[in-house]
């Protein structure tokens, strides 16, 4: 695979690039915000959706068989030495449902739901009818963070049934150890609380990560989908790795005789099935490019004007603090869209105004426009 393939994704309808106005107010930008990459997917998905597109009929489709789970489960066996069950395993359209159908089903809204800060917008929207407590995750030294296990403790004490963890961490990149998952799985246990790991950002990493299914199967459940490791979202389809059956029948109950969302797309069954069954070559391939890129930001930008850049642990957004470039949120972001004419997504979005979150999931052309933004907003403020 190319990944310096430039490929012009405008006018598809695409989001990241033909609908940059609804983020950052104007069009003619070059956008580096929503969490997909501008790579191509790997052939065998393309010539696997080429060849069933070319069948023409296009009824319902299933799920729930044998090359679908299987797929699955040979992928964390084979990458994360993590033995699930296929009856463990239920389809959804998306990770964001997962998430929004388990919490409803665990504690119903209103309930005592814990989460880390800064964290992905997408989950503090679906939180909102939720009683959320918060537990921060501080960069102790440059590019490393930890969580206050202090203070998740108080939460449990104070009502909390539902921890929400995103494994790796978007936006800080964090990869969560063995260590530290054993600890928060203790805390689960000791107070039955269910703990959601929500894995989509996992096959993109620069240090091993943990499966929580690898440590505990009574009070874990995984919540993925191959989407952001093989540029696929807009096939749709995820699934959720649920052990407990109570629990999975009632999700199962909900997604098929209450939303009537069980029927998935065949393309998003194929793409599923083709990348974990055939192209684990190419994550190899991909992780290689995105730590390339991460090291050319960093090598441009790292104390540049007083910004501050890490190498993320996971992930291919880049998580970037200006809080000592003494400037605003409001300035910067001015700054970047019309003099460095980049779309950039402010931290704010995430829980930490002092930072910006760049995505570095693209061909390095595209990158070096990025950069060159960056430093063009930063020099007219500066």
């Amino acid at each position: 695979m190319n990944f310096d393939n430039v490929i012009d994704r405008k006018g598809t309808y695409c989001t990241q690039w033909d609908y940059t106005a609804d983020r950052f107010g104007v069009g003619d930008i070059t956008p580096f915000s929503i969490s997909d990459t501008d790579f191509q997917s790997p052939k065998e998905i393309i010539e696997e959706i080429i060849n069933r597109a070319a069948h023409g009929v296009f009824g319902y489709s299933r799920w729930n068989h044998e090359d679908y789970k299987s797929s699955v489960t040979r992928w964390y066996d084979k990458r994360y030495g993590t033995k699930i069950e296929q009856d463990w395993i239920v389809y959804s359209p998306s990770v964001l449902y997962s998430i929004s159908l388990l919490l409803e089903l665990s504690v119903g809204k209103g309930g005592k739901v814990m989460a880390h800060t800064p964290r992905y917008d997408g989950f503090t929207k679906l939180l909102a009818p939720y009683d959320l407590y918060e537990v921060k995750l501080t960069e102790v030294k440059k590019g490393i963070f930890q969580t206050d296990f202090l203070k998740i403790e108080e939460g449990f004490k104070s009502g909390v049934k539902v921890f929400l963890l995103c494994n790796p961490e978007n936006p800080t990149g964090k990869v969560w150890t063995a260590e530290e998952l054993q600890k928060i799985i203790g805390l689960c246990k000791k107070y039955d609380a269910l703990l959601i790991s929500d894995d989509i950002h996992m096959d993109i990493v620069r240090k091993v990560p943990t499966p929580v299914l690898s440590l505990d199967r009574e009070n874990s459940v995984i919540v993925s989908s191959p989407s952001k490791t093989f540029n696929t979202p807009a096939l749709g389809g995820s699934y959720a790795v649920i052990p407990q059956n109570v629990l999975r029948d009632k999700f199962l109950h909900h997604l098929k005789e209450i939303d009537s969302v069980s029927s998935p797309t065949i393309f998003g069954v194929l793409s599923t099935i083709t990348a974990y069954n055939k192209c684990e070559y190419w994550v190899e391939d991909l992780n290689s490019y995105i730590e390339s890129n991460c090291r050319y930001v960093i090598e441009e930008l790292d104390g540049y004007k007083g910004l501050e850049v890490y190498m993320p642990e996971a992930t291919y957004l880049m998580w970037i603090s200006f809080k000592n470039c003494g400037i605003t949120p409001k300035e910067l972001q001015k700054a970047l869209i019309e003099c460095g004419k980049v779309g950039i997504m402010p931290g704010e979005n995430y829980g930490d105004s002092l930072r910006i979150r760049l995505n570095v999931g693209c061909p390095k052309e595209k990158l070096r426009i990025g950069i060159e933004g960056i430093k063009i907003a930063l020099e007219k403020l500066l």
